[in-house]
């Protein structure tokens, strides 16, 4: 999985690549300080994890419906106008939602009418933001380049909670949304700055939106890698991600330890990200490396979750998270990478958009459901539950990969 074979020429000397990681370092952080600042005060106005889980469904639930359409658009558009437009009301919401939270008006219902917005808004921008990285790199780099923009993004889906959470217990939630705004403005002069080459196929603004996403499905589901990561990352966004959401009421309910609370066990996560991303820099830059990464991952994840069901202590729950951190960074990297180092360039932006309806999908099926069953019963069970599930599937794909690994000299005879 690991490899020390000779480095070939430094990603970090393209300009254009500097510059998007740099952007996307800056927005993806912002988007999560944002997203976990909507759940805490989903929690603080309703004292409901149904509502709280329910608020962060919405910011991914639309893609689950939406994400493949908007994948067919992308496969058509410029993507540079599309990024910038895209960026552009989103920080436009943050803004607003700033606003109602400074003086005094926000209620449940606009919470439930931005985060839709904002869901809207993710699921045009996602299968963008995945098409961009091949765009703006020589063909070379492309390998390198989808690893680190994908290790940065699932870094920021645990960093940024962790900073959310300590700039919610330092200040308070409007100056999260106003952080989430300000964020956007650098990667929209970023895309202002970048060359970008995209490759089209002959057909591709001819044909109607509907074939051409029939098309796309048959070529992720004729290939067997791309739909075992699709399976994977389905079953890791609603029992794991799904969980995390919920991570407000774990650190209240659970270990009664408030927003301080809650700021430890996020950036426990986000520590957990780190080294993950640290170990994931040295995977070999092929699709099955990535896909054993995540299959590891899924495992070491379900793990910690059934351990957080028997534990009574707050100091080793956050140690859990910490590992839940690590193995759900790890999925999200190895799943997202292999995909990317896959799939047909003209599919691009088709395939992409299943991946992030399954992964943001997922985790607004698991935010949603998790929240009523935490409802009307003890968290920590429902973190076990997802726990073992997540274990059952992950015992299964290490079966089937090493049957694979297994079968594979025989074929080559």
């Amino acid at each position: 999985m690991l490899t020390d074979a000779a480095p070939g020429p430094s990603i970090f000397r393209d300009r254009n690549f500097v510059l998007f990681l740099t952007g996307q370092a800056i927005s993806t952080q912002g988007l999560w300080i944002e997203k976990i600042a909507m759940s805490w005060l989903a929690w603080s106005l309703t004292g409901s994890a149904f509502w709280t889980g329910l608020i962060a469904a919405l910011h991914f639930a639309p893609v689950f419906f939406l994400g493949p359409v908007f994948g067919v658009i992308t496969d058509r558009v410029d993507l540079r106008r599309a990024a910038i437009f895209l960026n552009l009301l989103m920080a436009f919401t943050s803004f607003f939602l700033m606003g109602l939270s400074y003086s005094g008006h926000v209620t449940l219902g606009w919470m439930v009418v931005i985060a839709t917005c904002n869901g809207i808004l993710g699921s045009a921008t996602t299968p963008v933001r995945l098409s961009l990285v091949p765009a703006i790199v020589p063909r070379e780099y492309m390998s390198r380049a989808v690893t680190y923009a994908a290790m940065n993004f699932n870094l920021s889906r645990l960093v940024g909670p962790a900073i959310g959470g300590l700039v919610i217990a330092w200040f308070d939630v409007g100056t999260a949304f106003l952080l989430n705004a300000i964020s956007y403005l650098p990667f929209i002069v970023v895309m202002m700055l970048v060359d970008i080459n995209t490759t089209r196929g002959p057909e591709t603004r001819q044909r109607r939106i509907w074939p051409a996403l029939i098309d796309g499905a048959r070529y992720a589901v004729a290939d067997p890698m791309i739909r075992a990561m699709l399976l994977l990352s389905c079953v890791i966004a609603i029992a794991g991600r799904g969980m995390l959401e919920l991570m407000p009421v774990f650190a209240e309910a659970a270990y009664d330890s408030g927003v301080t609370g809650l700021g430890i066990l996020s950036s426990a996560g986000g520590l957990g990200a780190v080294v993950s991303t640290f170990m994931l820099s040295r995977t070999k830059s092929d699709p099955q490396s990535f896909q054993r990464v995540a299959v590891i991952g899924a495992f070491l994840a379900g793990s910690a979750m059934l351990g957080l069901c028997f534990c009574p202590w707050f100091e080793l729950a956050v140690f859990l998270v910490g590992l839940a951190g690590f193995g759900l960074t790890a999925v999200g990297v190895g799943s997202q990478t292999a995909l990317q180092l896959t799939v047909d360039n003209t599919l691009r932006g088709r395939v992409m958009s299943f991946w992030s309806a399954t992964s943001f999908g997922g985790v607004a099926l698991g935010g949603t459901v998790l929240g009523a069953i935490s409802q009307w019963s003890d968290i920590r069970v429902t973190a076990g539950g997802s726990g073992l599930l997540i274990m059952l599937v992950a015992v299964v794909a290490i079966w089937r990969l090493g049957r694979a690994k297994a079968l594979a000299p025989s074929a080559a005879e």
